[in-house]
């Protein structure tokens, strides 16, 4: 595929530029799960964007800063609206659920800037190159200026919670350097000591969504809790050290510079962020000289173990990770080139957004430069924080996944309230949207389209997580301990939210399906009764807590035994007229035919599936939603599709995921930004995480209980392999195949001991091999047969 002039160039593993990143959707990520930077690549000034994980605005109160909507007009609100419902009002429903709305959930913010000033000789620039190498999570600036070769490269360390910058100058003469840092934030304070640096910043109190343009934002009000961060640096160089007044190169903290130096050829820069942030759903702790102590341990403990050996640790934690996986073709072409990149993309950003002891990827991951971000950049959990997740246990990424099981128990423990308090429920809920404070209501202020704030099965699909690592072969204390609780939890709220219907199923009422809506005669409405995706969640969550209680010891829960005793009632998928999956329990016109939710195709995917009688529903409205839609769109399409086996329309919808994005591009139509993130637009990243999953999916499929190989090898692939996906119950698979899609051989080893034996197909053919007896090989054999043997 085409790139614009000046635009990058890939290979599998590495995007490189021949000019510094004119803007944000240029640069290039660097992140270890806590500290995001976006490196401009700049020549006479490198400019760091700095993200922390924990820097958020608002608090756990901000929910609740305006006061909150009470039990009783909760219950009535809902009361009234299955009144409504029942006889037919859809707008009466609609007016009657937004009563229980209350503000919006809080921001993630930028937090900071690192700005290098550099003096080079007077001479013209030449032999510019910056890149990305996702192999060594590095990235690399190189040059020459005025016979000076200078070389940058910086790396974001997870072992030592900091980033390191190196600047060298194997050749000509050395280089004039100042340092300085900045923040969006309200700064508290800056000052430098000796070679370190500091600044002080105080988070907002409240920061309101672009889609609130009435809300005034951000709000710093000094009689509520916020967060306080600090950012601190430190430096050393062969260079001479001079003050910063009298510096030449530019800087910043209100246009000077806090540190530089003359006639440098060697420097390492260290630097390190604190905040007062405790832990998901708790109270901040401290104050911005916390922040600033925190942000200086790190630092002093990463100085003191010096530039080689922070280099040396964090590129081992990261190949330990990286390594695991990779695509490869035996001839790639550009195309080829861009899809294995991509598809290595996104475990790479995974890697580099979620680790344990952080916070989970947000819309953006880790990286957001707005003060007033789209959607908050928060985490919208009606799709597109589950998608980000979606790579991590089938692309041996299960490191990744703490932090969102951090979250999910956060709001579990919070939805608790808000179940009891809005629908009179035990067990928890959560709503379309949530936070790092882990807010559970739903959001609008009474005033916004129920398509999009009003349903409280964020919970179940959270739940979804849980059950698939447990599937993946998580263990029986993670099955016990962690996913036990949340999952009968959300079975709980559930049974107490499921209502007899008149023909005696049990259904959800008042239900909306995300963020979709019907026409009616008093125009587009959202709330109706069991839509497909509530439907789906609550079979799901039932059937789960019944498995889970099994397997951990627990077959005669009561929770357990009333989701059982429920599941036979609930209805399975109705087919419209148009052959499509009902998105409602009435027929309904839709009101956007190609709506890029699909949510009534939630057990098909990334739910365990769907009976086979519905497959041709689920391709039909696949068929009536049409391919061209947002990035996470498309991830999710091309997903679907590879669970069908529609291996001739796989290659469309990738052309579309792959297709380059002007940075200013607006509507709903996906594909890459030139630094390869993801478009929605704007920029969402679920749409790199969404297409690494699906990629696998293509390749490897395991929801059925058989480890099945190569169910979808989209029609126009070469010969190529992919090695070190994981399959349920937690087989690692090589793979290969020729020209033909044909496989041509499989490699399987249990991850750990007693994986046990496991059915193994392709093709139609299948073979049983006994994962405790080793590794195996598995390749076609005459007649149509599958052959495996040991080794």
């Amino acid at each position: 595929m085409p790139t614009r002039p000046h635009g990058p160039t890939q290979t599998p593993h590495r995007l490189s530029f021949a000019r510094p990143a004119g803007h944000w959707l240029e640069a290039l990520p660097l992140g270890n799960g806590r500290i995001g930077a976006m490196p401009d690549g700049g020549v006479e000034r490198e400019r760091v964007r700095l993200n922390d994980g924990t820097a958020w605005s608002g608090s756990p109160a901000s929910e609740f800063a305006h006061g909150r909507v009470g039990a009783a007009t909760a219950r009535e609100a809902v009361a009234e609206a299955r009144r409504a419902l029942a006889g037919g009002d859809h707008a009466a429903a609609d007016r009657a659920v937004r009563r229980i709305q209350e503000r919006w959930t809080q921001a993630y913010l930028p937090f900071g800037g690192l700005t290098v000033g550099v003096v080079h000789p007077p001479g013209p620039v030449t032999g510019y190159s910056r890149r990305l190498d996702l192999r060594t999570a590095e990235h690399v600036v190189s040059y020459t200026a005025g016979g000076a070769t200078v070389v940058r490269r910086t790396v974001v360390s997870h072992p030592d919670r900091a980033l390191l910058m190196t600047i060298d100058v194997p050749q000509g003469p050395g280089l004039d350097l100042t340092l300085g840092l900045d923040s969006p934030l309200r700064i508290l304070g800056h000052g430098a000591d000796g070679r370190g640096a500091w600044l002080t910043t105080r988070m907002p109190t409240d920061v309101a969504p672009p889609h609130e343009p009435d809300a005034p934002s951000p709000v710093y009000d000094d009689d509520a809790v916020s967060l306080r961060g600090a950012v601190a640096v430190h430096w050393s160089h062969d260079g001479q050290d001079v003050p910063a007044g009298e510096a030449a190169a530019p800087g910043t903290r209100g246009g000077g510079a806090l540190l530089a130096a003359r006639g440098v050829r060697h420097a390492e820069i260290v630097l390190t962020t604190g905040t007062t942030f405790t832990a998901i759903g708790a109270a901040p702790r401290g104050d911005e000289r916390d922040a600033l102590e925190a942000a200086r341990r790190d630092l002093d403990a990463a100085v003191e173990r010096g530039a080689a050996a922070l280099r040396e640790r964090q590129r081992a934690d990261h190949a330990r990770l990286y390594e695991r996986v990779e695509l490869e073709w035996d001839a790639p072409d550009e195309r080829g080139r861009q899809l294995a990149f991509l598809f290595h993309y996104g475990r790479y950003l995974l890697i580099s957004a979620s680790r344990a002891g952080g916070t989970p990827a947000t819309l953006q991951g880790l990286w957001n430069d707005s003060m007033r971000p789209a959607w908050s950049a928060n985490y919208t959990v009606n799709i597109n924080t589950q998608m980000n997740y979606w790579p991590a246990d089938v692309t041996d990424l299960p490191e990744c996944l703490p932090p969102l099981f951090d979250l999910v128990e956060a709001v579990s423990v919070r939805g608790a309230k808000t179940a009891r308090r809005l629908y009179d429920a035990d067990g928890w809920c959560a709503h379309h949207n949530t936070d790092v404070w882990a807010y559970t209501s739903p959001v609008g202020r009474g005033e916004a389209d129920p398509a999009w704030a009003f349903w409280p099965l964020a919970g179940g699909w959270l739940c979804r997580h849980l059950v698939d690592h447990v599937a993946f072969g998580a263990g029986l204390p993670f099955a016990r301990d962690r996913a036990w609780p949340i999952v009968r939890g959300a079975a709980r709220f559930l049974l107490d939210w499921l209502v007899e219907l008149p023909d005696g199923t049990l259904g959800l009422s008042p239900s909306s399906s995300p963020e979709n809506r019907f026409s009616t005669a008093a125009g587009p409405m959202a709330v109706d009764v069991s839509s497909a995706i509530d439907v789906g969640i609550a079979r799901d969550v039932l059937t789960s807590v019944v498995a889970l209680a099994r397997d951990t010891g627990r077959p005669f829960d009561p929770v357990a035994e009333a989701a059982r005793s429920a599941l036979p009632r609930l209805p399975h998928p109705e087919t419209d007229e148009d052959g499509t999956i009902r998105e409602w329990r009435g027929p309904h016109v839709m009101a956007e035919p190609a709506h890029r939710h699909l949510s009534p195709l939630y057990e098909a995917f990334p739910g365990p599936g769907m009976r086979p009688e519905s497959a041709a529903a689920v391709a039909r409205t696949l068929d009536v939603r049409g391919d061209d839609s947002t990035g996470w769109s498309l991830a999710w399409k091309l997903a679907l599709r590879a669970r069908l086996r529609h291996t001739g329309r796989l290659p469309a919808l990738i052309d579309l995921a792959l297709r380059e994005v002007d940075p200013g591009a607006v509507g709903e139509h996906g594909g890459l930004y030139p630094n390869r993130l993801s478009a929605h637009p704007p920029f969402q990243i679920d749409g790199n995480f969404g297409f690494t999953a699906a990629i696998a999916e293509c390749v490897l499929q395991s929801h059925t209980g058989t480890v099945d190989l190569l169910p979808a090898l989209p029609s126009d692939w070469p010969a190529g392999r992919l090695r070190g996906l994981v399959a349920r119950p937690g087989v690692v698979v090589d793979l290969a195949w020729d020209d033909g899609r044909r496989l041509t051989g499989a490699w399987l080893r249990g991850r750990r001991e007693g994986t046990g034996e496991v059915r193994v197909s392709w093709d139609g053919a299948s073979v049983e091999v006994d994962l405790d007896r080793g590794p195996w090989t598995v390749r076609p054999g005459e007649g149509g047969t599958l052959l495996a043997v040991p080794g």
